[in-house]
């Protein structure tokens, strides 16, 4: 008798471990759950408020009081989580990287102050003039020994997380002032986009051993990533960093921010080229602001190519390159015809952008008619062979294979002069890349 008591007590302890760890669960990461459930199934579980019967129940401004401290509860839990996961982050790259994962403090560019010609000689220079929200910097004695006038403090505005400060000389011309935001491009000006210039940015990417490619995309990149990584280590000798990251996209940023992440990849690490191969799980709806957002609408095509846009300027501030592939056509029934919409947005948005980006399109090398789901495919060499998988969104093997060939001809060697030409189903044909005597152009050109 005893020993049944003893086990339904460990039983009852047991259940009861069990409860308050869910609940634990719950309470920490209790919105992480929703919207992960939001981006599995896209079904919108609107939680945020007490439901309107709520005012004919009684204490109702205890419950209202009780929500209100849970609502701050979860807000600090979800800070000192994200907290966690940055510095676990961070951790990681130093293991692999060591002291370079460590991101390098922006220093302020220190200029000093000419004096005009003046007629008295003793007269003193004019103050600088302090710009907006102006942060002082202490100028250490060391580094103005050589300079006959001394500053003792410049007054500058902090610049934004993807925007890099360029050295400033006497002689250089006035550049316009940055916007805070990464949207708005770099603080020197971008090249201008010329003939000459966008015929050698449409040829083949060229790729030596100090570039690194930054992998981008959900669960599609994830499959093909290994092959990618492998086939640019071995013809480019280039090392990769693959980000990707199953049920991701662009529609859903509350779950995953594909442009925060870009951004703060590019704070830890210098790229040359990004991949982008995401939008499978994006042709859903979206709740803006309390609004919900049919897919495809105008209203939803705007905040969509916003998003685009927004990686794009990213790896453009940085003078990288980005080659976006475009979603091949899936099968599925709730996706099908959906892929073009998509598609569009790429394009258009790449397409502002000549000298960085480029669209490559998937349809022509995995469809049987260049437009239509395709399961199986015939191959010169090998027959008809299957590349899509059951489920009319992911590839199979030799689907990963063949996606992986198309992206590889997107590049070439920097010292081979023969290198393969771009694709016609992305851009216009176009001479071998030339080398150019503007210094811009060399680099566009060369990476």
């Amino acid at each position: 008798m005893s020993s049944t008591q003893d086990m339904e007590s460990q039983h009852t302890k047991a259940l009861l471990g069990i409860t308050f760890a869910s609940l634990l669960l719950v309470a920490v990461k209790g919105s992480a759950l929703l919207q992960y459930w939001q981006q599995t199934h896209h079904i919108l579980l609107e939680f945020g408020s007490l439901p309107s019967a709520s005012s004919y129940l009684p204490n109702t401004s205890l419950i209202k009081e009780w929500k209100r401290q849970w609502d701050n509860t979860q807000h600090y839990w979800s800070g000192v989580i994200d907290q966690s996961e940055s510095r676990m982050l961070l951790a990681g790259q130093l293991l692999l990287l060591g002291d370079e994962a460590i991101p390098q403090p922006k220093l302020p560019v220190v200029v000093a102050p000419v004096c005009p010609k003046q007629e008295v000689i003793t007269l003193a220079c004019p103050e600088p003039v302090a710009q907006t929200n102006p942060v002082a910097y202490e100028t250490p004695a060391a580094a103005m020994s050589n300079t006959s006038v001394t500053v003792t403090s410049v007054q500058t505005s902090i610049a934004t997380e993807t925007s890099t400060v360029a050295p400033t000389t006497e002689a250089a011309e006035p550049q316009a002032e940055a916007e805070p935001n990464p949207e708005s491009g770099a603080l020197e000006p971008l090249p201008e986009a010329t003939p000459e210039a966008i015929a050698a940015a449409q040829g083949p990417i060229l790729l030596d051993a100090d570039d690194r490619i930054l992998l981008v995309g959900d669960s599609l990149m994830q499959g093909l990533a290994p092959h990618l990584i492998t086939n640019l280590k071995r013809k480019y000798k280039v090392e990769s960093m693959d980000l990707s990251k199953h049920s991701t996209g662009l529609t859903y940023p509350a779950f995953f921010d594909w442009p925060a992440t870009v951004e703060d990849a590019f704070e830890l690490e210098d790229y040359s080229v990004v991949i982008v191969f995401l939008g499978a799980n994006d042709p859903w709806d979206m709740t803006i602001q309390g609004r919900y957002i049919r897919f495809g609408s105008e209203p939803w095509a705007a905040v969509y190519r916003e998003r685009v846009a927004r990686i794009i300027n990213t790896v453009a501030v940085h003078r990288a390159r980005l080659v976006w592939l475009g979603v091949p056509p899936l099968g599925r029934e709730d996706l099908l015809g959906k892929a073009p919409t998509l598609n569009a947005i790429y394009a258009e948005e790449t397409a502002k952008m000549p000298l960085f980006a480029r669209f490559v399109a998937t349809d022509p090398t995995l469809t049987a008619d260049g437009s239509s789901f395709t399961k199986f495919l015939e191959l010169p060499d090998r027959g008809s062979v299957m590349v899509r998988t059951d489920d009319g969104v992911h590839f199979t093997t030799q689907g990963h294979r063949l996606l992986a060939n198309l992206t590889l001809t997107q590049f070439g060697v920097a010292s081979d002069t023969t290198a393969p030409a771009a694709l016609p189903t992305t851009t216009p044909a176009a001479a071998e890349p030339t080398s150019a005597t503007d210094d811009t152009n060399n680099k566009i050109t060369q990476r």
